[in-house]
């Protein structure tokens, strides 16, 4: 009996590539025996199967199947890093994302292909059409596809599938292109063939391999080019229709099918080697601001503003990228983009969420946070907290650097390093008990006592802290079970508020690099290094999801909805896997 061999498990991540909505996926919740898989085409735009929490995932729309006559062949389906392989008994099929916007597939073995689209729902639904030069048109997703024989013969099917069937040799090659219009006057003897196609696919992504993590230490290059795949595959770029400004980088395949905020800041840390790269993911945080300076959270190719926000991670990016980068090849329009915009992003904090005026900004709701479910909320919103107003001090540090490599005036620039002073103290003042750091409902007054990790994550102040209070928090972190073999966990273990969740005690991405940058501004590089491999360690041996298990270390696939039944792996997770790896793997 088949067995798939797997590059990356499409039941962890299906095959896609930079800058396109195609993915070659398993069904939803299958499973990978001989037999039980299917292999479906999708092309998702609209921010993920984001609708009603229980409905049925609509993310997988073409379906792809190998016959024999009249009979659907058993399959599996194997990878490499650029193809999923339908393989059966009596032969199999290849497929690969040839183009952004294209799909190509070939068979060699006589077969014949059918390719389902999903049936027309409705008597306004388009149906497939037969165009001049003996291409298909039909629905697809939110746009249409072109179904182009290159090899082999296509019959339409009352049903609305198509056959493929191969040409004489046995073979049959094909296209599936992916419009937002109608189709163009593309000739067909303009497609690559599969295996040019196969060719120019490599040697893009080998380049941009090279450009951000070319090696890894030892114990970690096994899995870089899985990582690096996951990565690559979910970036997105401008392309005359999408509302992106710049590139940015998606979270994840089909339930998350958007790039988040704050998530865009750490991208731009962990790809900086590439530092043009990283500057434009830097800049796409601020392409969709409001006039009150808020930027959105979640960007999908069809939305820009959204309701929400999450934490302004932006300037420990910048600062970050300030003192361990070179800047010098970016364009000074591009610096002066950041800094603006960056600038407002600021001022929104103390205009807007600051309800009792005291200079210390609260938070309105959960989800703004970026940890949703955390224990700490007990107390209720508005909620003040240290570690959100030490991003803000952090980022009128990074504000007053770049200005001064600007020309922005010396006066503007003291005047940023003043006020994150005088916010640092109001910080220690409210939310620091002498012992410990609380967050602050500030309409009741009432302190969370919860062992909620972001609290502490005030660390990232560095040494704008008086080293007592670095020296206390760093030991209550050690000693009250934040530490666990596999990173640390969102919510102690001992806390009586624990529980698995995303931020209720789970390892969760933001969590691990947010508090290894913080203890290595406090100069605790060694604790950062053994927790930074702890967590790198974690993700090569139980995958790049972006929740694991904080007693097994096992990532947590089933937190789910949507329709989709499972996690797939996610951009957060692996972009920080290199970043880790390289950075204290050494």
């Amino acid at each position: 009996m088949l067995q798939s061999t797997y590059f990356i498990d499409l039941l962890h991540a299906p095959l896609s590539r930079r800058g396109g909505y195609l993915a070659l996926a398993n069904r939803n919740g299958g499973v990978s025996q001989f037999g039980k898989t299917t292999l479906y085409l999708s092309a998702i735009k609209s921010g993920g199967s984001m609708g009603n929490l229980n409905s049925q995932s609509t993310c997988r729309q073409v379906a792809l199947e190998l016959m024999s006559g009249p009979t659907a062949l058993p399959t599996c389906v194997s990878t490499t890093p650029f193809e999923a392989i339908l393989q059966s008994e009596k032969g199999s099929a290849r497929f690969c994302i040839a183009e952004r916007r294209l799909l190509m597939g070939r068979g060699t073995d006589g077969l014949t292909l059918r390719i389902s689209p999903p049936p027309a729902m409705g008597p306004f639904a388009g149906k497939p059409m037969l165009l001049p030069n003996g291409t298909w048109k039909f629905p697809f997703s939110d746009d249409n596809g072109l179904l182009i024989a290159l090899r082999g013969t296509i019959t339409a099917l009352p049903t609305g599938a198509f056959l493929l069937a191969p040409d004489a040799e046995g073979v049959f090659e094909f296209g599936i292109e992916e419009y937002a219009e109608d189709p163009g006057d593309r000739p067909l003897e303009s497609y690559p063939s599969y295996d040019a196609a196969l060719a120019a696919l490599e040697k893009e992504f080998d380049d941009f391999c090279a450009a951000t993590y070319p090696s890894l230490p030892a114990e970690f290059e096994p899995m870089r080019r899985q990582a690096l795949m996951t990565t690559w595959s979910l970036m997105v770029d401008p392309d005359g229709y999408a509302s992106y400004g710049h590139t940015m980088v998606k979270m994840m395949r089909f339930l998350f099918e958007s790039a988040f905020g704050w998530q865009q800041a750490m991208q731009a840390i962990w790809l900086s080697r590439d530092i043009k790269l990283a500057w434009s993911i830097l800049q796409s945080c601020f392409d969709h601001q409001d006039r009150n300076g808020r930027i959105a959270d979640a960007i999908s190719y069809t939305s820009g503003l959204g309701k929400s926000m999450k934490p302004p991670f932006q300037g420990v990016a910048l600062d970050w990228l300030l003192d361990n980068r070179d800047l010098s090849s970016i364009p000074l329009e591009d610096k002066k983009y950041v800094y603006e915009r960056m600038a407002k992003w600021t001022e929104f904090f103390f205009k807007f969420r600051d309800l009792d005026g005291d200079g210390v900004w609260e938070n309105q709701g959960a989800i703004e946070t970026g940890w949703e479910d955390a224990a700490y909320f007990y107390v209720g919103f508005p909620l003040a907290s240290p570690d959100m107003n030490a991003y803000t001090v952090r980022m009128m540090d990074a504000l007053a650097k770049l200005g001064r490599t600007i020309g922005v005036p010396e006066a503007e620039c003291a005047a940023w390093t003043k006020r994150a002073d005088e916010l640092t103290q109001k910080i220690i003042d409210k939310l620091w008990t002498g012992e410990r750091w609380v967050a602050k409902n500030v309409r009741t007054g009432q302190a969370a006592d919860s062992l909620s990790l972001p609290m502490f994550a005030a660390l990232i102040l560095g040494k704008r802290l008086p080293q007592d209070i670095i020296d206390k928090t760093v030991d209550f972190i050690w000693n009250n079970g934040f530490v666990t073999p596999y990173g640390f966990a969102s919510e102690s273990p001992k806390s009586p508020y624990f529980k698995h969740g995303f931020t209720g005690g789970s390892i969760i991405v933001p969590a691990q690099l947010i508090m290894c940058l913080a203890l290595e501004a406090v100069g605790r590089e060694d604790l950062a290094k053994e927790m930074g491999l702890r967590y790198a360690r974690t993700l090569r041996d139980n995958g790049m999801f972006h929740i694991h298990n904080a007693l097994t270390g096992a990532g947590e696939r089933g937190l789910v909805a949507f329709g989709e039944k499972e996690l797939f792996w996610s951009s957060w997770a692996s972009s920080c896997y290199l970043f880790m790896a390289e950075r204290y793997g050494k």
